[in-house]
């Protein structure tokens, strides 16, 4: 089959107004659509408001790749939305969709269960918690740059959804060309507290300890961390990663500078890192760049885990180096 463009936005528009589930990952609470185009007190048209069985709101701003407006612009006036969201209360909210809300919740859990995820959804928006999707036809680089930034380097969570048409609509396609968590298996953002898992906190704990003095721990979520090692480029870094259960010991390619280094990196998939443990390669992240993941349970002592990623720096920084060399991508 061949894809076809969307007409226009409105068309994009209405068919993630009929399957908001285009924009969850696996794994993932179910969704519903709340209302389209909502009108926000400052902020203006929002252009979907969508909403988890957890009581996690979801701004959905849709963007055509043909569209003039810039990438920057796009992602300002998404924040804008966010920001706006976060200045309501629930009932606030509730009455500018005419009780849509209340209602989506209604039906989305059991009866018993609606008080709950009502006052987690207040909860959510007075805390800021709310989740920002661009959803487009088409990415160019520029926006994924952007939207991986901003992942790396804030509490925000946003996401970059690309969704394709197939079969006069019938059939739709949705990529996510960049998340928030590494994959639907990764900690949900809806928890009521904003702190980080205490296992995933000791293991950074035990890490740094031992952390050599070329990586700097970086980035601000409660479920991840990123080490990134001086002279290598930014789309090139470990990480620490929270999932339910594990922690993930990761070593990520996230730029097109070095896409390349999975020919190098791959057939470490299936190897032993430390008994027991084994690393994978996982060739469908940041557009099929690729990274390598092992994942330590939690009920490890916290130093297995950085013993792990001991273990991974030690097996790759030397086939990373050997790579980089005499490549100019600047450094992170």
């Amino acid at each position: 089959m061949c894809e076809e463009p969307f007409k226009d936005e409105a068309e994009l528009q209405s068919c993630l107004e009929r399957c908001p589930y285009l924009l969850a990952s696996d794994g993932e609470p179910a969704v519903a659509t709340v209302q389209r185009e909502v009108g926000l007190p400052s902020a203006g048209i929002l252009d979907l408001l969508v909403v988890d069985e957890e009581g996690l709101p979801i701004a959905v701003e849709v963007k055509l790749a043909r569209n003039a407006q810039s990438r920057r612009e796009v992602i300002a006036q998404a924040f804008d939305y966010v920001a706006d969201l976060s200045q309501l209360t629930y009932d606030e909210l509730d009455e500018i969709v005419e009780g849509a809300l209340s209602g989506v919740l209604a039906e989305l859990v059991a009866p018993e269960q609606f008080v709950g995820v009502r006052k987690a959804c207040a909860t959510n928006l007075r805390a800021g918690r709310v989740r920002l999707i661009v959803a487009v036809d088409s990415a160019n680089e520029d926006l994924i740059r952007i939207v991986r930034y901003v992942n790396d380097h804030s509490d925000l969570d946003i996401r970059l959804v690309c969704v394709s048409k197939f079969d006069n609509g019938a059939i739709l396609v949705p990529r996510t060309m960049v998340a928030s968590a590494a994959d639907g298996k990764a900690v949900s953002r809806t928890h009521t507290s904003a702190e980080m898992d205490p296992a995933l906190d000791a293991v950074l704990q035990a890490y740094g300890q031992a952390m050599p003095p070329d990586m700097h721990l970086r980035g601000r979520a409660r479920d991840y961390r990123f080490l990134a090692r001086s002279g290598w480029p930014a789309g090139l870094h470990y990480q620490f990663q929270d999932y339910r259960g594990e922690t993930g010991v990761e070593l990520h390619l996230e730029s097109e500078g070095v896409r390349a280094l999975s020919s190098v990196l791959s057939p470490l998939g299936g190897q032993e890192l430390l008994p027991g443990i084994s690393m994978e390669w996982d060739a469908k992240w940041s557009g099929r760049r690729g990274r390598l993941v092992a994942k330590v349970p939690k009920d490890q002592p916290p130093q297995v885990a950085a013993e792990a990623m001991q273990a991974l720096v030690s097996r790759t920084e030397g086939l990373v180096d050997e790579f980089l060399v005499g490549r100019t991508e600047p450094a992170s």
